[in-house]
């Protein structure tokens, strides 16, 4: 949503939920830069992008609608989390919740592409909620993969895969219907690898919370009738952050990315449809910094690319099976697990993707110009990064004033605080 680096951003994870922090309001977001060029701009799924005030609903950082939860997990039938329910549209909470939340969302996609002018240039965020955990799926969807065939967590999940196909294959079909899809980019992409104990990285190592490759190795495709016809079903080997997409959709809609002023970073993303449309496989990145300085897990971790090589900064440990090769089955079955990092780690990402040769002692010079490039960050204002929160732990939580806000306002998930921006408009409350 911001083109930025993680620490111009945010690193922390908004958990508990109502941790009273979200994505910095001075940033122009994706979709505000859009509808500066008459998108229309919708929103289906997860936000986890702030909610203590009216100021971070979706509907007030740029996009016209919205539906789906604004925290940052749930029960996919009851959309219950912590202490209410969260389900919303808009400005107000969604009497839906009950339902399967994918099963909604396919509702709510067909009403958006009925009442859409396919003259209007249109864009759509759609987070999925699954695979997120917890494993749960319709029983329908579940009996599609026979009992014996491995096991009941691994069912779950292939049923949660098989019904995120099926909503991708509605928007699909109903871009192709309305005579969209020519002048379509669809990009399909995960936030991070594969949950601690329950999905599989193969054949990469580690899991989310960790900078090994299986935590931040994403799978993902892109379509679309704008792509040449000679990148279809080929496979890219040039890299791409998830920052990257907000120069590029904004430069493929004619808007100035750039997004540079007071108490804001600038965007960090470069435009990557050259590496799209195949006339280049080399990133124009002169570095990756995948996360500097923070501590979640363990103390003061980080991670930066430059060129072949990646430099893990600090212990990636994090419970469960977080040092491991995961076998393709995972969770039915467990892999090797090697050492941590400690303090460094160097790979070579592209011959050695895997992660199964640490460098760091055998080419201490790459090492060392990895870590000076590292290190280069702390010159930044250290209040800037991260919005000034630097350790998961220590964040502030307004759990017992917005719980009781929650009760007393029809049990939803909903802002809890007065907005600070005088440009957010009024909210229906429960």
């Amino acid at each position: 949503m911001s083109g930025r680096w993680p620490h111009h951003a945010h690193q922390w994870n908004i958990v508990p939920q109502t941790v009273p922090l979200g994505m910095n309001l001075n940033f122009t977001t994706m979709p505000d830069k859009l509808k500066t060029a008459g998108y229309a701009t919708h929103m289906v799924g997860k936000w986890h992008l702030g909610v203590k005030s009216e100021d971070y609903l979706p509907v007030n950082r740029g996009f016209d609608t919205m539906t789906g939860f604004l925290t940052g997990g749930e029960d996919h039938i009851t959309q219950k989390t912590g202490c209410a329910t969260d389900f919303w549209t808009d400005r107000a909470p969604d009497p839906r919740n009950g339902t399967y939340d994918a099963i909604t969302y396919c509702s709510v996609l067909e009403d958006m592409f009925d009442k859409h002018d396919p003259n209007t240039p249109f864009f759509l965020y759609l987070p999925l909620h699954n695979v997120h955990a917890p494993l749960e799926a319709p029983q329908e969807w579940i009996d599609l993969y026979p009992e014996n065939s491995t096991c009941a967590s691994r069912r779950k999940y292939q049923a949660m895969v098989s019904i995120a196909d099926n909503v991708t294959a509605l928007v699909v079909n109903r871009l192709k219907a309305k005579g969209m899809w020519n002048n379509t980019l669809l990009v399909v992409s995960a936030d991070n690898g594969a949950e601690l104990c329950v999905g599989s990285n193969y054949p990469l190592k580690g899991s989310k919370k960790t900078f090994f490759e299986g935590g931040v190795r994403s799978n993902a495709f892109a379509a679309g009738g704008v792509l040449p016809e000679a990148v279809l079903g080929t496979k890219l080997q040039g890299m791409i952050h998830v920052a990257d997409w907000y120069p590029t959709f904004c430069r493929m809609a004619g808007v100035d990315p750039s997004d540079s002023g007071p108490g804001k970073f600038p965007v960090d993303g470069v435009d990557v449809w050259p590496i799209l449309s195949g006339d280049t496989n080399k990133t124009s990145h002169k570095e990756i910094i995948l996360g500097f300085n923070y501590t979640h897990s363990n103390p003061d971790q980080g991670a930066i690319i430059v060129g072949d090589y990646k430099l893990i900064v600090g212990k990636q440990k994090d419970g469960c099976d977080s040092l491991m090769h995961s076998p393709q089955d995972y969770p039915c079955s467990k892999g090797p697990e090697l050492p941590d990092c400690d303090p460094y780690c160097l790979y070579n990402i592209i011959d050695d993707p895997t992660e199964v040769t640490d460098l760091y002692k055998t080419q201490p010079d790459i090492g060392k110009q990895l870590l000076a490039r590292y290190m280069k960050y702390a010159d930044e204002p250290r209040d800037m990064q991260d919005q000034g929160y630097h350790n998961q732990h220590t964040l502030p939580n307004a759990q017992k004033i917005a719980c009781p806000y929650f009760a007393a306002h029809g049990g939803y998930w909903q802002p809890w605080e007065k907005p600070q921006h005088s440009a957010a408009k009024a909210m229906d409350v429960v």
